[in-house]
């Protein structure tokens, strides 16, 4: 569908890639990203609104690069929308159609066709596109997009002026429109849940590159650098250095601190490595209970600390006994009020072992060569 070869961009002293990505048909991809990392950068490049200093675009197996815009066949939702203030809502959606010069039978069969699939009835026949919320105007524009049956929709940022109830019907739409109709979507955002909610894959991007692709789970659990680990929140990341390895697989750490687990592998004495694990895998055991085969190797003897409150859910963060060393723990709401833990309190934490991954610090990767 889309094909990326060594490409790279620039605008004023930000560079972006070089980047290697394929992007097969019908799939949606979410480039997910903090704000100044390069992501409408990206798209303008790949879209031929900006020319790149080097590297090919192809779509559909056809070189594109030296294309405008309007010969690429794809369509583009910007952030702020640009709805025509001086066309009615049905001439807005229509508008695509006609500079393609699409039969005006075809036109209109895909105009009832996305009223339906975005419930625009009560609106199509609006005449002053000012007078729609913000959640109407974002449908206008969707339908504006999907009307000349583009096979690569781009999609920057669509739903951050959005309250969150209405984003959230937008987005599980979205999720329709992808499968009812195959488009082939490219998604950038800086929101790190609605990345993870809609991409089937997510590539993470960070000052101009490409950090880390793959699926949901291989990102949010499997981070392979740093900076990826970090700029996905990820609260416990340790770096020490490996002092010792036991033949039954524990690894001695600083701080005394001694972890098995199955992700460990390829380090060796010496090496400096960062352990991660996702606050809401830390497992609290309750007291004279049995502890399962997986979390009996890595536990350890804590005081709680301290308790914060984030709507649903709760983070603790409490002191491995006899260490400096601190560890947060993400509890939902039935959970804190079932324990009902104070400041102060002592408790047996298990750091689950298929949760734990450790990065390699002298090796983090770099890699801008992916596909999807």
């Amino acid at each position: 569908m889309i094909k990326l070869k060594h490409l790279t961009a620039k605008r004023g002293d930000f560079s972006l890639g070089p980047i290697d990505l394929e992007l097969e048909e019908g799939s949606y991809l979410s480039i997910l990203g903090p704000s100044g990392s390069g992501k409408t950068l990206f798209l303008e490049t790949c879209m031929g609104l900006l020319e790149p200093r080097s590297g090919s675009i192809f779509l559909n197996d056809k070189d594109v690069t030296e294309f405008t815009p309007e010969k690429r066949q794809i369509s583009y939702l910007p952030q702020d929308l640009a709805l025509f203030p001086h066309l009615d809502v049905r001439a807005n959606i229509l508008f695509g159609g006609k500079q393609r010069k699409l039969d005006d039978k075809l036109s209109q069969t895909r105009l009832s066709d996305l009223i339906d699939l975005l419930d625009l009835h009560s609106i199509i026949d609006r005449h002053d596109v000012n007078t729609l919320s913000g959640g109407e105007k974002q449908r206008v524009a969707l339908a504006r997009a999907l009307l000349p049956g583009p096979s690569l929709l781009f999609l920057d940022e669509p739903f951050s002026a959005l309250d969150a109830n209405i984003k959230r019907q937008l987005q599980v739409k979205l999720r329709e429109i992808n499968q009812q109709l195959g488009v082939t979507i490219l998604h950038v955002t800086h929101d790190q849940e609605e990345a993870f909610m809609l991409g089937e894959r997510i590539a993470v991007m960070i000052d101009g590159c490409l950090r880390q692709i793959g699926s949901p789970d291989e990102i949010y659990y499997r981070p392979e650098s740093l900076e990826v680990a970090r700029f996905l929140r990820n609260q416990n990341i340790y770096e020490m250095t490996l002092t010792k390895i036991d033949h039954d697989g524990f690894l001695h750490l600083e701080n005394d601190i001694k972890l098995k687990a199955p992700a460990f592998q390829g380090v060796q004495v010496g090496d400096q490595i960062a352990a991660v694990i996702r606050a809401e895998e830390v497992v609290i055991i309750r007291p004279n209970k049995p502890i399962g085969p997986e979390l009996q190797d890595n536990l350890f003897h804590c005081v709680l600390e301290d308790i914060l409150a984030f709507g649903g859910t709760h983070t603790l963060t409490v002191c491995i006994a006899n260490s400096s060393v601190t560890i947060n723990i993400e509890l939902p709401n039935c959970a804190m009020r079932d324990f009902g833990f104070k400041i102060g309190d002592e408790l047996q934490i298990s750091l689950r072992q298929r949760s734990l991954w450790s990065i390699k610090m002298d090796t983090n990767k770099e890699s801008t060569d992916v596909a999807v």
